[in-house]
């Protein structure tokens, strides 16, 4: 009995020892793990551009979701096969550091999926991820479709503080739902700054303000997650 005990732990010591040296992969294996995770980056790729909410579309950025989906996959599949690589693989990647700054909490929501993809293709789990996917866009585009037709406006009006175009500027917003944000005068210079809901993007309004008298320059921005001109 000791003697069977003694074989089994060594059998068992001898083939965890073994598991931990690159076992090959299979080239076939590969191709379609490299070939699915390029549909499915294209798809992401696609969602980003049709449903895209920020302020300035990023070409660049979208083609590196397509790029770091097959890139996840391939070192999901990689260390997938050998632990001491996946050991040193993590080594590695944390002394890596990133410091590209993702400023909107959309662009890293797809920086994720495409992580997530990546990871469920590498481990060739590929009806997760085809399904994960479906199910990710159709939510997004779904609330995208629950997105308020409201724009939120900054308008920023320069004028002479001696005519009070601050006054006649109010009266034409009143059929706009506005709050003034701040007021700085500046010796023969003033600042208006009021935020404006408009139900479209009605651009008119900077035309309008700029026609009163005293009002010398005029700015409308609309925010987006950030301020865009």
């Amino acid at each position: 009995m000791t003697e069977t005990t003694r074989m089994t732990f060594g059998d068992m010591f001898r083939n965890s020892f073994l598991n931990m040296f690159p076992e090959t992969i299979d080239p076939w294996s590969l191709v379609t793990v490299l070939a699915v995770s390029l549909l499915l980056g294209l798809g992401i790729f696609l969602v980003y551009r049709h449903c895209f909410i920020g302020v300035v579309y990023d070409h660049s950025f979208n083609i590196s979701l397509v790029v770091m989906t097959i890139l996840t996959a391939v070192i999901i599949v990689t260390i997938s096969s050998n632990v001491m690589l996946s050991l040193g693989m993590v080594g590695a990647l944390s002394i890596v550091r990133y410091r590209t700054a993702v400023k909107s909490p959309m662009d890293l929501m797809f920086l994720f999926w495409a992580i997530t993809t990546g990871i469920a293709v590498g481990a060739t789990y590929y009806y997760i991820a085809a399904l994960a996917f479906l199910f990710v866009a159709v939510t997004f585009a779904a609330l995208r479709q629950l997105q308020s037709s409201d724009h939120t406006y900054m308008l920023v009006v320069n004028y002479d503080p001696a005519t009070h175009a601050d006054e006649e500027v109010r009266r034409r917003l009143a059929k706009h739902k506005n709050s003034v944000r701040s007021k700085i005068i500046r010796g023969d210079s003033a600042e208006l700054t009021i935020e404006v809901i408009l139900k479209n993007d009605n651009v008119n309004l900077a035309d309008s303000v700029s026609s009163v008298k005293g009002v010398r320059d005029v700015t409308l921005v609309q925010y987006r997650g950030s301020y865009e001109t």
